[in-house]
C-alpha cells in the first residue's frame, strides 16, 4: 500500500465521471471537501480513513461521507461546475 505523500501523484477511474481523475479533484469535489465515495475509491493506494482523520474534524467527515441527497440537476450542475474550475486550472 502507498503512503500518504504519493495520493499527490495518483489518479483513477472515477465511477462517477468514467475517466480518470486524480487525487487532488476527489478530496476537493464538494465544494472543498472530499467526494463521498473517497475512502471506497483511494482505500487501496492508502489508509485513506487515516489520511481523512488527520486532516478533518469527525463531524465533516461524516457530513461529506453521508451528504444529503440532492436532486439529479443539482448534482449534474455541480459536477460540470467543478470539471471547469479543474479544466481552468
Amino acid at each position: 500500500m502507498a503512503d500518504e505523500a504519493s495520493l499527490t501523484h495518483k489518479s483513477l477511474r472515477c465511477p462517477k465521471l468514467g475517466g480518470d481523475v486524480p487525487f487532488h479533484y476527489c478530496e476537493t469535489l464538494q465544494q472543498g471537501m472530499p467526494c463521498e465515495r473517497i475512502v471506497r475509491c483511494w482505500e487501496v493506494y492508502a489508509d485513506i480513513e487515516a489520511y481523512l482523520k488527520a486532516r478533518y474534524t469527525p463531524v465533516e467527515i461524516e457530513r461529506f461521507l453521508h451528504p444529503e441527497p440532492k436532486d439529479k440537476m443539482n448534482s449534474l450542475l455541480e459536477i460540470i461546475e467543478q470539471a471547469k474550475k479543474n479544466i481552468s486550472k
